[in-house]
């Protein structure tokens, strides 16, 4: 691993029963970047962020945090990490506060006025002592990013964090994300399906398509010559499709 690496890949592997899952994907993500996982859903996206975060095992392969293993040094690896994986989850009944207090117990040492301080960076801080019933999707979304930041990780990683969410609520979502990647130098990984929005907020993307890694690169790199984020994905996916359309 890399001393500018935040976490590598190296080929990992996961087959469900189903026949879905990753194989042989790796990569290496760089200290301070936002690295965009892009895919259709099924590709993969969230098993590959479910076996980063050890929410499910590789069937093969390894990952690396900071030079931490996440099958042998879990705990070390997973020290400076903030994650939100498929859904918003909040206690309903409870205040955003409130449900934020109860996460902050997972962690030591967190000084006074953090919850305040995350409430106020995700854009809750006016909200924060209403309950989570009367909040939006997109507030149900900030108040899970705030989640993930609580213990001021060193990276983030994100699935889906703009799903369903109106344009406000993805300007909203992404200048949080801008900005900590820019003034705190917080590494991020998101998944999306959402072309547009990766080319917007990504420093560097990889390509998910049935399970494989098919693409990856810096986004002005694999923009050279004019062409849109759509028309490189549909230039990317189609030797593959047709691989497909021949078995």
């Amino acid at each position: 691993m890399t001393e500018q690496a935040a976490m590598t890949i190296a080929h990992i592997s996961k087959t469900y029963k189903n026949g879905r899952g990753v194989r042989d994907v790796s990569l290496s993500v760089n200290k301070g970047e936002i690295f965009g996982l892009f895919g259709p859903n099924g590709s993969g996206k969230t098993t590959l962020l479910k076996i980063m975060t050890g929410l499910c095992t590789a069937d093969e392969g390894a990952i690396h945090i900071f030079g931490h293993s996440i099958s042998e040094q879990f705990e070390g690896a997973m020290a400076k990490v903030g994650c939100v994986i498929e859904t918003a989850d909040a206690y309903e009944y409870m205040s955003g506060y409130a449900n934020l207090k109860l996460a902050s117990r997972f962690y030591n040492d967190l000084p006074s006025g953090r919850i305040e301080e995350v409430l106020e960076l995700v854009g809750l801080k006016a909200y924060g002592h209403e309950k989570v019933s009367g909040y939006s999707l997109g507030m149900k979304q900030r108040l899970a990013l705030a989640a993930a930041l609580i213990s001021n990780p060193k990276l983030i990683i994100l699935d889906e964090p703009t799903n369903g969410l109106d344009i406000e609520g993805i300007i909203s979502v992404r200048n949080v994300i801008l900005h900590l990647a820019e003034h705190q130098g917080m590494t991020f990984i998101i998944s999306s399906h959402m072309m547009s929005e990766m080319e917007l907020i990504c420093t560097r993307i990889g390509i998910l398509f049935g399970g494989q890694l098919i693409g990856q690169g810096e986004i002005g790199e694999l923009l050279e010559g004019g062409q849109t984020m759509e028309q490189y994905y549909l230039s990317a996916i189609q030797p593959f499709k047709e691989g497909a359309a021949h078995v």
